[in-house]
């Protein structure tokens, strides 16, 4: 006898009935398990979960917001509707649980306009509720991140995080950091901060690099953890910093060469390249800085006495 058949040709059917039946009209299917049958004596009873069940439902759902069944709220997006299921959005979003069982006025609406996204961008992020995968790229994820954010669908911001770490480079990190900060994605900041610092010689050659503010500027360069073979990259980065706007930058220069670890440089550096620098022989402050410099090698017996930060070897 085929089960399916027999269930749907009874409908909501007795289960003992059914039970019944089944074994008379299938009695070579009937079986019983002895407890002797297993070593430990009675078999205890076991909550079994399946790992096709909820993928299976999710796809069902996502179906059924496909054809509009069941559907009970649209989403409108940039004039385009996206109907879909307020449980499922509930379920996934605190922003949405909290919009459909609040007294907000959006809770009893059959349409709720969502400001500040895209309509692709709004696509992108149904289908993940829906199905539990994300496409990002490198030209979606700018707006997917503060959507995810939004919304506040923590699988879709964690899913960017990674993505952007993943394209860290000496030519964004620094935007990439400031991003993450925007956006309070804290391990991706963190992980952009220790790749600006790892690769600190090929970071400042970029443009990112260039349109820092000077307090940004500041932050990086007296960083211990910057890896540098000597303190030429850092002098340089900080000049050519200054010179890429001169009017505006130029009486910055002496609170960032605070910064430069002057001291450890080599004597003939200081000498040929310092010295030479016109920006270092117009400032007071700066000569101060150089001088110092230069005492701490002309002098060895007064190093114990200089010892601070610009003396301190980076990490």
């Amino acid at each position: 006898m085929d089960v399916n058949k027999f269930e749907a040709s009874v409908g909501f059917l007795d289960v003992k009935k059914f039970l019944s039946t089944w074994k008379l009209q299938n009695p070579r299917t009937h079986f019983v398990l002895s407890p002797h049958c297993f070593m430990g004596g009675i078999m205890a009873p076991k909550d079994i979960m399946t790992n096709t069940h909820a993928k299976s439902i999710l796809n069902s759902m996502n179906s059924l917001r496909k054809s509009n069944t069941l559907c009970d709220v649209t989403l409108r997006v940039e004039q385009k509707d996206f109907p879909a299921h307020r449980i499922v959005l509930a379920a996934c979003s605190d922003y949405f649980c909290a919009m459909f069982t609040s007294e907000l006025s959006e809770k009893g609406k059959p349409y709720v306009d969502i400001q500040g996204l895209t309509a692709s961008t709004m696509e992108i992020l149904l289908d993940f509720v829906y199905t539990e995968t994300v496409h990002v790229t490198v030209e979606n994820v700018q707006e997917l991140l503060p959507a995810a954010c939004l919304l506040q669908l923590k699988g879709v911001k964690q899913a960017c995080c990674e993505f952007l770490e993943s394209q860290l480079d000496p030519s964004n990190c620094l935007g990439i950091r400031d991003f993450a900060e925007t956006h309070n994605c804290v391990d991706l900041m963190q992980a952009a901060e220790v790749f600006s610092q790892k690769h600190f010689p090929e970071v400042v050659q970029h443009e990112e690099f260039i349109l820092l503010s000077q307090g940004e500027v500041e932050k990086l360069i007296k960083c211990d953890e910057i890896q540098v073979d000597s303190e030429e990259p850092v002098f340089e980065a900080v000049i050519n910093w200054v010179k890429h706007a001169k009017k505006e930058r130029e009486e910055s220069l002496p609170n960032l060469l605070q910064y430069v670890r002057m001291p450890l440089l080599t004597p003939r550096y200081i000498t040929d390249v310092i010295d030479a620098e016109p920006f270092i022989r117009c400032s007071l402050q700066c000569r101060d800085l150089v001088d110092e410099a230069k005492k701490f090698h002309l002098r060895p017996e007064l190093r114990s006495q200089m010892q601070g930060p610009r003396t301190r070897a980076r990490l």
